[in-house]
């Protein structure tokens, strides 16, 4: 084969790759990227699944939040709002990458009684940022991000 034509193969090649979910696709725009989707995992039957907490959440407990959403912390006057999703670079459904990618998600933590509120940035791995955060003796780890990245998981616990 041509040398030339070779390398226009394989230039064409790379990109749909870098196009798929790969760590390059992260400088695109948003409108020229895939929509972008995680793999499904093997879960339990959903009769044996319990429902994560809404609302209020215990110390240890797991719990389900829409953006926008906000779930109140059982032991302190805490709440924590997912406010965005900040980026998403995960593979999409039926893709093969050269790498899983990563979602990052915005929180609102806030202590009313004290006045306090910080805003922070969480990733579902730990290549790009941190994956937990601590508040006002609270920990709180972000577990997933839904494949629309419209729906956070998060674990609460005591910090």
């Amino acid at each position: 084969m041509d040398p030339k034509k070779l390398f226009v193969v394989l230039c064409a090649l790379v990109g749909l790759a870098c196009a798929a979910g790969s760590s390059a696709a992260h400088g695109q725009p948003a409108a020229t990227r895939p929509a972008l989707a995680q793999p499904a995992l093997a879960q339990p039957a959903p009769a044996q699944r319990p429902e994560p907490a809404r609302g209020v959440v215990e110390p240890g407990e797991t719990v389900v939040l829409d953006a926008g959403e906000t779930t109140e912390v059982a032991f302190k006057d805490v709440s924590i709002r997912f406010a965005r999703l900040v980026s998403d670079s995960r593979c999409a459904a039926g893709m093969v990458c050269i790498w899983e990618g990563e979602a990052v998600v915005e929180l609102v933590l806030a202590e009313p009684g004290r006045g306090e509120r910080t805003t922070v940035e969480v990733a579902s791995t730990g290549r790009g940022g941190r994956q937990s955060v601590e508040f006002a003796a609270c920990r709180v780890d972000l577990v997933a991000v839904s494949s629309r990245g419209d729906q956070v998981t998060l674990r609460v616990s005591k910090a």
